[in-house]
């Protein structure tokens, strides 16, 4: 039996009567907007009609003036200036942004990526080693950097200004650096600290522009495009100026003239179609991704920077290969770990931390991911290296458990540690990991309820079947980008009568013709639910829980649901 609780999102209903009454927006809609921080009709416009003219001035993040007036003394004077990011969509775009901002600018400048199994994650003091080998004077790290004290400590024993951009936490102590640029600084004024890496670098590039007289409107027109490419990827909240960022930056990218990327759109398919955020998600971001856990990350960075197409051509398909490699590894992989699982007590397991030799690091992040979702409990990878007794850790979880405060609690155990609520990493000794395990699971059996490790849907409405019209479709629309913090807005509706059902495809597909007490036959499509039709009666009532779509067929628009979740029998709330 499913087992999955479907709950409704609580809303501030106050607030979003409210908003209803002040914007002239429908219940449904000032439910979803609320749910979003949507509360007055000035944030309604913000929310619906972002603007790359809105977007916060970059000189209220903290220290930028000082970063940008260093780093514009260094392109007049001549200075070499090394660009350090790193290894995932996000590290790659935001190092392509400021690359290709500084040549613009007529910088001396050249870039470096940590190869993810070499060096590993953020700059580390032999970075700093090397650029000064190579005389550079000024490294500007993106993505990375906000915890390198040793780093910067190493830059200062050298003579070589450090400036750090970043947007991950910082530490109790910020990196003694010429500029630490992070909008989550404890002592920053900026007003959305959820900007992604590349955003970070964005509105440092922008600041620069500026300082140096140039057209910012010129400058943002021709890089947001690279900047939605790492914020949709590195799946940061697309509210306030991410949205704007993402909506406009989608929006060009089938016009850019970056050679790369209009390679990597022709090699996927995606050439002449509309860009969306499944399009990034899923295609695009994975096969960036690869290449760095797969090889070297240069590789996609060479295709952003590059103004050769028959170069562009031979990278991105390095790219394709490096990305099937992937996913063969990813499957083995996860072979292996459900062998490991089954020797598991899942009923008495409130977090799943599993090791082997022979791992690819850079791929068990994905499978982690892959069996957090499957069993609904934070999952941590240990790829061992018996060789250099050394393991290296990635680890997903699930909102009752904050993975970044957990590792937090066995430091001591580690080299090194970072991440998020959701996602994390470290490197550990292996003669610490059973030690690491007792004390992990311990704190888990302490932080997380039974009711937590229950699989949920999260719907954000409950609608009777009259609420699903072609108005409110069209008005979900405009809520688009949808991506983290602007989910694509989820329902629920009860005790629907089925009126027909058909497995299609390939068989594995399920559709359904539904109707409510009252009103028209609603169509709805159920991708991967075709064996629900082995359980569905003609008349029978189900609930469902679904995304509304507008639909075109044969030229004829209709509204159609994407059905999520189904329940045989109704439950009636």
């Amino acid at each position: 039996m499913d087992q999955t609780v479907w709950k409704v999102m609580d809303c501030d209903e106050a607030a979003a009567q409210a908003l209803s009454m002040d914007a002239g927006v429908s219940p449904v809609m000032s439910r979803l907007l609320v749910n979003r921080g949507v509360k007055t009709a000035s944030d309604l416009k913000m929310f619906l009609d972002p603007s790359l003219a809105g977007l916060h001035d970059p000189y209220l993040l903290p220290d930028v003036e000082e970063g940008v007036e260093r780093i514009a003394d260094a392109i007049v004077s001549g200075e070499k200036i090394c660009v350090y990011g790193d290894y995932d969509v996000d590290g790659v775009t935001s190092t392509a942004l400021l690359v290709r901002t500084l040549r613009a600018l007529k910088a001396n400048v050249e870039y470096r990526l940590p190869h993810r199994q070499r060096d590993g994650y953020d700059i580390k003091p032999p970075a700093i080693d090397a650029a000064a080998e190579s005389g550079c004077t000024l490294v500007v790290t993106c993505d990375c950097g906000i915890n390198a004290c040793s780093t910067a400590d190493r830059a200062r024993e050298l003579g070589i200004d450090l400036i750090i951009t970043d947007h991950h936490e910082p530490g109790a102590e910020l990196p003694n650096a010429v500029a630490v640029i992070n909008p989550k600084r404890r002592d920053s004024n900026y007003p959305f600290v959820e900007l992604a890496g590349v955003g970070v670098a964005l509105k440092v590039a922008q600041a620069l522009v500026r300082l140096l007289g140039h057209d910012e409107e010129s400058f943002l027109s021709r890089f947001v495009d690279l900047a939605a490419l790492g914020t949709v990827a590195d799946v940061v909240p697309l509210l306030d100026e991410n949205r704007a960022i993402v909506k406009f930056g989608l929006d060009l990218m089938p016009k850019s003239k970056k050679v790369g990327l209009k390679t990597i759109l022709r090699t996927t398919g995606l050439d002449g179609k509309a860009i969306t955020t499944h399009y990034v998600g899923y295609i695009l971001g994975p096969r960036i991704n690869a290449v760095g856990r797969m090889d070297d990350a240069h590789t996609a960075l060479k295709l952003f920077l590059t103004k050769d197409e028959n170069e562009a051509r031979i990278l991105a398909e390095t790219m394709e290969r490096h990305n099937s490699d992937r996913k063969v590894e990813q499957e083995r992989i996860l072979a292996e770990t459900s062998g490991q699982l089954e020797s598991i007590d899942l009923a008495s397991s409130r977090i799943l931390v599993l090791s082997s030799d022979g791992w690819n690091p850079g791929v068990i992040g994905i499978v982690a991911g892959r069996i957090c979702e499957t069993h609904c409990r934070p999952t941590i990878l240990i790829a061992r290296d018996e060789a250099s007794g050394m393991g290296v850790g990635s680890a997903r979880s699930i909102d009752a458990f904050h993975m970044r405060d957990a590792l937090a609690r066995c430091s001591d155990l580690f080299t090194h540690f970072g991440g998020h609520a959701l996602a994390a990493g470290f490197t550990i000794p292996l003669e610490n990991i059973s030690a690491f395990e007792e004390r992990i699971s311990a704190h888990a059996i302490d932080t997380i309820s039974d009711e937590e490790l229950a699989p949920r849907i999260r719907a954000d409405v409950e609608l009777v079947p009259q609420d699903i019209t072609r108005e409110l479709a069209n008005s979900l629309l405009k809520m688009e980008p949808f991506g983290e913090g602007n989910l694509e807005p989820m329902f629920i509706t009860r005790n629907f009568k089925v009126l027909n059902y058909q497995r299609v495809g390939d068989g594995s597909h399920l559709k359904l013709k539904v109707q409510g007490w009252q009103g028209a036959p609603i169509d709805c499509i159920a991708f991967r639910m075709g064996d629900m039709a082995d359980r569905l009666e003609l008349g029978g009532s189900v609930d469902l829980c679904y995304n509304i779509r507008l639909n075109t067929y044969n030229g004829v628009e209709s509204v159609q649901l994407v059905g999520k979740a189904i329940k045989i029998g109704s439950s009636d709330g």
